[in-house]
């Protein structure tokens, strides 16, 4: 009962006001891009509306989160796995951002092989790589606000109350239930969710920093969306440098059908790798 009172009352309020104040931020940073940019005002419209509509809100969560812990718990922000120190937080973000474009381009690369993937062309004109390049810091703010909330703030709350394995356990579910309301979503994407989830949860008890687990996850989603052109979580975001398409009667535990990589078992097969050398990882330090 208190893991329910935890996420109703307080991580899924706080998650949903900051996407609804986040209208005024995007806004600002839409109007800040389009002054500097060589787009005409519809063409910027098109190219922008969905992803940073979409994306850039997520800041305003993690600005609520943050004033919570601060005034409300009385946390210093070092509790949710910031650091300080620069050069700390600064490899931090290049192994994680490395790490998520290495897992999912092996998933990317095997379903090819496999027969799920058909690969079309490639784009680097001047707006697609403007567009690409300014959506890296989006990612980021996107998948770090989710990090922050499920495995900074809520994955620590939880383990103090009871057992890690619950923490992780339900973080990682709360995690693929917040993805049920996405466009395609079956049952393999969610599974396939929840062991991204149980990943970073074990991602973020490894590094002990944030950073990491943020990088990792935004490098996941970037690589999707706007470096092979899939659909990110059942949705496409746009233009992309490389442009990967289900192949025709490919099988969907294959390709992942409309929801993209995540939605077959490709995607899980890579993800369980992982998380298995990550627990061997962590039960190897606890030994030493």
């Amino acid at each position: 009962m208190a893991i329910i009172v935890i996420c109703l009352f307080y991580g899924i309020p706080i998650f949903f006001v900051g996407l609804t104040l986040g209208g005024v931020g995007i806004v600002l940073v839409s109007s800040v891009l389009y002054k500097f940019s060589s787009y005409t005002f519809f063409e910027f419209i098109n190219l922008f509306n969905n992803i940073y509509g979409e994306l850039g809100t997520f800041s305003f969560s993690a600005f609520l989160l943050l004033i919570w812990v601060k005034f409300v718990e009385k946390r210093p922000f070092s509790e949710l796995g910031f650091s300080t120190k620069f050069k700390r937080t600064l490899w931090s973000l290049i192994k994680g951002w490395s790490i998520g474009f290495i897992l999912f381009s092996i998933s990317v690369i095997t379903a090819y092989i496999l027969g799920g993937l058909d690969f079309h062309s490639y784009d680097v004109s001047k707006a697609t790589i403007f567009y690409v390049v300014t959506l890296l810091p989006f990612w980021l703010i996107q998948s770090g606000t989710e990090e922050l909330l499920t495995r900074g703030w809520l994955l620590p709350l939880i383990n103090h109350r009871f057992h890690l394995a619950v923490a992780i356990g339900v973080s990682s579910t709360l995690f693929g239930i917040l993805h049920l309301v996405n466009a395609h979503v079956t049952f393999l994407s969610i599974v396939s969710i929840i062991c991204s989830g149980v990943l970073m949860s074990l991602y973020m008890i490894k590094s002990g920093n944030i950073w990491s687990v943020a990088a990792l996850h935004g490098a996941w989603n970037f690589s999707q969306g706007n470096l092979y052109g899939i659909a990110v979580s059942g949705q496409k975001v746009g233009a992309s440098l490389l442009h990967f398409t289900v192949k025709e009667n490919a099988p969907d535990w294959i390709s992942g059908g409309a929801f993209g990589i995540e939605g077959s078992l490709i995607s899980i097969f890579v993800l369980l790798a992982a998380i298995i050398y990550l627990l061997w990882l962590i039960k190897t330090e606890e030994t030493d």
